[in-house]
């Protein structure tokens, strides 16, 4: 009996985590798929500027889709060959969302 839940204690969970899942599509791959008559929520050739030389893209391949404006900060949501990258910007400075750029590790 004690062989019997001893395996069985291995098995389940190797069974559990075993399972194949299928891949989930973003949901925010689809925010690119914009309509035609998209009109940008704001007009900011610095933003663009950055995003482009960060990307190695040209400027008039960024489509800015989300910004939110604060007193010195900001949010933006950009597409970037049909992929959605967040940018934030704090004073006047942008940067990619989720990257330190005080991380000097090797």
């Amino acid at each position: 009996m004690k062989k019997l839940i001893f395996t069985l204690m291995f098995a389940l969970p190797t069974f559990y985590f075993a399972q194949e899942e299928k891949p989930k599509e973003s949901p925010t791959a689809k925010e690119c798929d914009l309509p035609k008559d998209f009109k940008e929520p704001i007009k900011n050739n610095r933003l663009k500027k950055f995003v482009a030389i960060d990307n190695g893209v040209d400027e008039k391949d960024i489509i800015i889709i989300r910004a939110q404006n604060g007193f010195g900060s900001g949010i933006y949501t950009v597409c970037v060959k049909q992929q959605p990258i967040q940018y934030q910007k704090m004073g006047t400075v942008f940067m990619r969302e989720g990257k330190n750029p005080f991380n000097n590790a090797k």
